[in-house]
């Protein structure tokens, strides 16, 4: 065969090895990521789905946690995880006031304008012509997913709005999933609702809006990423490189969500496979509500200002150092590489 006829073959093996999977490939470094696998974490789901992780040598293995304390916290400790995820309750601030060496590295989502939570009062509460305020919930029992953590801090601005206290509702806790057939069977007078149930308690006529999550904690941090100690003082090279994939998924996510330059579709197939989620327009709904900050910016005084509330509250017993709660560096760094997102 001539040397002619055989170029092409080899330009078509060597385009085949470029396009091979990331899923596939061997990368140099492995991170360990404890993720809690909710639409909040869409940024490093679209991270390993397009390579972004695998572009910067790292081969990132996610695990599953229900929560960003306990077993999570745990193994951030330990430096079992490199990495971890979830919001800064009030069992972070215990643990960073009791030494634990952990560190408050990125935002992942924050409170957007586009639906990120709804108080929500049940139909048959609402009479004709008159309209209900929210210093109408006085006596009625209220859902709540937490009573410990930022469900309880955005109850409190919500009853604030309506010069009300907290002694002035009934609480009762319940999973998010549960809160829209509760209203509906009147075991519930209001609740605090997330996407998707608030498009399905609309949809169905079950209930209507009273305030917006948007309206009380505009921008409020909903979820962050978190570093051991180990992480960050042994491999160190490394968080940078995860930092970098990472920022660049978060990116990803807020062009085709926020800024309708990608595709929506694409991005629910990748949330989808990582999260096990097999409703695809209820999880466009919940998407369409979630918003991911693509320069992963931390707000100290919003962290201090909660954790003087938690305090006031008995939530935490011994305030923490803040600012030796968070480290910025990776951040800070992967912003230059890539460039301030605008």
């Amino acid at each position: 065969m001539r040397q002619e006829s055989i170029l092409p073959f080899l330009i078509l093996a060597w385009l085949g090895l470029c396009l091979l999977s990331c899923s596939v490939a061997q990368a140099q470094e492995k991170v360990k990521v404890g993720l809690l696998m909710i639409n909040a974490d869409a940024g490093v789901f679209v991270a390993l789905e397009k390579c972004f992780f695998h572009d910067q040598g790292l081969n990132v293995e996610v695990t599953y946690f229900s929560s960003s304390g306990g077993p999570q916290m745990a193994a951030l400790t330990t430096g079992e995880l490199d990495a971890g995820s979830g919001s800064i309750s009030p069992g972070i601030y215990n643990s960073a006031a009791g030494g634990v060496r952990m560190r408050v590295v990125a935002s992942k989502s924050r409170v957007g304008p586009r639906g990120s939570g709804r108080y929500m009062v049940r139909r048959g509460l609402l009479e004709p012509g008159k309209p209900f305020s929210i210093k109408d919930i006085k006596g009625k029992v209220i859902a709540l997913n937490s009573v410990s953590g930022s469900s309880r801090l955005y109850m409190d601005g919500l009853l604030k709005k309506g010069g009300l206290k907290e002694t002035d509702v009934v609480v009762r806790v319940m999973p998010f999933n549960e809160m829209v057939g509760a209203l509906a069977q009147g075991a519930v007078d209001v609740a605090f609702l997330v996407q998707p149930s608030i498009s399905i308690a609309e949809e169905k006529g079950i209930g209507a809006g009273i305030a917006d999550l948007w309206d009380l904690f505009p921008g409020h941090m909903t979820n962050n990423l978190f570093y051991s100690d180990s992480f960050i003082r042994n491999r160190s090279a490394v968080a940078d490189k995860f930092m970098v994939g990472f920022l660049r998924g978060q990116r990803y996510f807020y062009d085709a969500i926020v800024k309708k330059k990608g595709s929506l579709d694409e991005i629910v197939e990748i949330v989808a496979k990582f999260s096990r989620t097999a409703d695809r327009k209820l999880l466009r709904l919940a998407l369409n509500g979630t918003e991911l900050t693509p320069n992963c910016e931390m707000d100290l005084k919003e962290i201090q200002d909660d954790q003087d509330w938690y305090f006031q509250k008995g939530l935490i017993k011994t305030k923490a150092d803040v600012n030796k709660m968070l480290d910025l560096r990776f951040l800070q760094s992967a912003v230059q590489k890539l460039g301030m997102y605008r």
